[in-house]
């Protein structure tokens, strides 16, 4: 069984956690976490991945839930190792924004990296596959629906970033 940590309505951390199958039961005073990550390469272009089709086969980025007794920051460095077989560093690392939905804080983050896609070690229980997109190509899986919904206004908020 998995366990989140469990957040106030401020982003304070608790001392509560709750099971995965249970996060849409808790409290209105109580948030679950989820963090993605946007990895950028030096062409501007950002590595997402195909989900597998027990992740409904749609365009999405690096992320996870925060599991009870981890941190966001934390979450983002173990998800890039699992689901991609890449160590990035904390230093490397910059927080974006938090996106809030009804039960969870949705927390993003982004960094630069020059990765080849053909050299990593996928969770393939949970990515088919793995490449670098436009921006143009992201808009295209938008307006199709093949990008993942709730990574829609955390992608904003990362061109937004990258604009700066």
């Amino acid at each position: 069984m998995e366990y989140l940590q469990v957040f106030d309505e401020k982003k304070n951390r608790l001392e509560e956690k709750v099971s995965r199958d249970k996060k849409y039961d808790l409290p209105e005073d109580r948030r679950f976490m989820i963090v993605l990550i946007f990895i950028e390469n030096s062409k501007g272009e950002l590595l997402l991945q195909k989900t597998s089709k027990s992740r409904h086969s749609c365009i999405a980025t690096t992320g996870g839930h925060v599991t009870y007794g981890d941190s966001a920051l934390g979450t983002v460095i173990k998800e890039c190792k699992e689901e991609l077989g890449i160590d990035v560093s904390a230093n490397d690392i910059t927080y974006v924004d938090t996106v809030l939905f009804k039960n969870c804080f949705l927390e993003t983050f982004y960094t630069k990296m020059e990765i080849d896609p053909n050299k990593l070690t996928l969770q393939t229980e949970e990515v088919e596959n793995v490449k670098w997109y436009t921006q143009d190509e992201i808009a295209t899986f938008i307006e199709n629906g093949e990008f993942r919904e709730g990574n829609i206004k955390p992608y904003q908020k990362v061109l937004e970033y990258i604009k700066q």
